[in-house]
């Protein structure tokens, strides 16, 4: 193997290893999104509005960011994009739930 075919074997191996980095750091975000969503149903149940207010606040910020790496194809591709944008359908959901339980108090 030439020179020039070790440096595109390394450049392929760099720009896989950084889509692995990405993709790890997106499902990482996303559970704890959903572990956020237990928080903030913890402090409506006990009673803390305000509180609850508070988190759902920066929980929506979380998500707007999720949604623009998942909906940017330089961030996401191919298969892990489907399962991403499910996922942030159902965190987007919770919390739509979670946002009309804070209103019924």
């Amino acid at each position: 193997m030439g020179e020039l075919d070790n440096q595109k074997a390394q450049y392929s191996r760099v720009l896989q290893s950084s889509m692995e980095t990405r993709m790890r750091a997106i499902q990482e975000k996303l559970s704890l999104a959903f572990t956020f969503c237990s928080t903030v149903e913890i402090e409506i149940k006990y009673g803390h509005s305000d509180r609850a207010r508070e988190l759902v606040n920066r929980l929506r910020s979380t998500v707007g960011n999720l949604t623009d790496h998942i909906n940017d194809p330089r961030h996401v591709s191919g298969k892990q994009s489907r399962e991403f944008r499910e996922q942030l359908v159902q965190l987007k959901k919770r919390l739509i739930v979670i946002e009309s339980l804070i209103e019924q108090r």
